[in-house]
């Protein structure tokens, strides 16, 4: 969805975080740094890679459903406006940073602000604003504070891991921008999205998919597993993931009678998916067009491995559905009085 292969540093400022409980001062820019054609060349794929990714899309939002309480929204349109300039941006952005680090366990840390030009956002061109917090030590990333903040990059290594950052794109603003956030899952990290950012989960074709993937993969882990075994488990996953890349559109009734009813499970499937539902605050749609990048990425997190007690684990491919059923036998062996799975191949590779 975003394309950066072409974006390019406009402006760029770097600053220091400190923590407001423990009194530990802020280091602000007083002027844009100057980007060399080499330090532009190492420091903007770092930079950039996050956002790469297949990630969840945002905006901004306020609790008052006015969007101009948002502090980071007023900012980021009045840059894309040039009502004020980048440098002011970036002050009042680390401002608005460090008055929200009140938790003991929040670090201070180095702070990069980028001003993008020439991305795109669904073939949309447009400018970006991007937030950077590094936390933690970068091996080849040095920081020199002895004259305000500068940093050099160790020649031959490459930079990687961003602790946390965001992206805010100019497009779509009347419903708040789109907004992409980086951070590193710590519990303390809420404060990031929650309280510095302000931003919501926009509900769209990847979300859906996602949500209905998770409760795919839940259900199997509840319900379907107290029911079958482990190689069943894996053939439930794996046609899941085929239901769900052989239909555009996914409705109710697809899931119930391609996925749930050859396993006889659909009361429990529509009892499951209520308390799921409420548990989790999710809304799951009647229907919804399926996003292949996201069936993609999510579906390699699920893990499918038999575990066996005699030290043996079998790890199954869920890319295809026909493999279990067709490959892995199980059974009982009563001299042994054990359970075996036997397997089916041509060659090893």
């Amino acid at each position: 969805m975003i394309d950066v292969k072409n974006a390019y540093i406009g402006y760029i400022t770097l600053q220091k975080v400190g923590h407001k409980v423990r009194e530990e001062a802020n280091i602000i820019a007083n002027e844009t740094m100057p980007v060399d054609e080499k330090k532009e060349e190492d420091l903007v794929p770092f930079l950039l890679a996050p956002f790469k990714k297949n990630l969840e899309t945002h905006r901004f939002h306020h609790y008052t459903d006015k969007l101009e309480f948002n502090v980071l929204y007023n900012l980021a349109k009045s840059t894309f406006d040039e009502e004020i300039d980048f440098l002011d941006f970036s002050n009042e952005a680390l401002q608005h940073l460090y008055e929200k680090s009140l938790h003991p366990q929040i670090k201070s840390g180095e702070v990069f602000m980028v001003m993008y030009e020439n991305m795109q956002f669904e073939e949309i061109p447009c400018r970006g604003l991007a937030i950077y917090k590094l936390e933690n030590k970068k091996k080849f990333l040095r920081f020199d504070e002895s004259k305000g903040i500068d940093y050099n990059i160790w020649k031959g290594y490459k930079l990687e891991g961003i602790d946390k950052a965001c992206l805010i794109l100019d497009v779509y603003r009347e419903e708040g921008f789109r907004v992409f956030s980086i951070d590193d899952q710590h519990q303390e990290s809420e404060y990031w999205k929650k309280n510095f950012l302000e931003i919501d989960l926009i509900k769209n074709n990847s979300y859906h998919t996602k949500k209905y993937l998770e409760l795919i993969e839940d259900f199997s882990n509840q319900i379907l597993l107290d029911k079958t075994d482990r190689k069943s488990q894996a053939e439930f996953i794996s046609n899941s993931i085929q239901v769900l890349q052989n239909n555009e559109i996914i409705t109710n009734d697809i899931i119930e009678e391609e996925i749930i009813k050859p396993f006889e499970l659909i009361d429990e499937y529509k009892g499951y998916k209520k308390t799921y539902a409420e548990d989790n605050k999710i809304d799951f749609v009647e229907n919804f067009e399926v996003s292949i990048p996201t069936l993609s990425k999510e579906s390699k997190k699920i893990k499918s491995e038999i575990k066996l007690d005699t030290k043996i684990n079998i790890k199954i491919d869920l890319s295809d559905p026909d493999a279990a059923e067709e490959h892995l036998e199980r059974g009982f062996d009563d001299e042994k009085k054990m359970f075996y799975y036997k397997v089916y191949f041509n060659k090893e590779q």
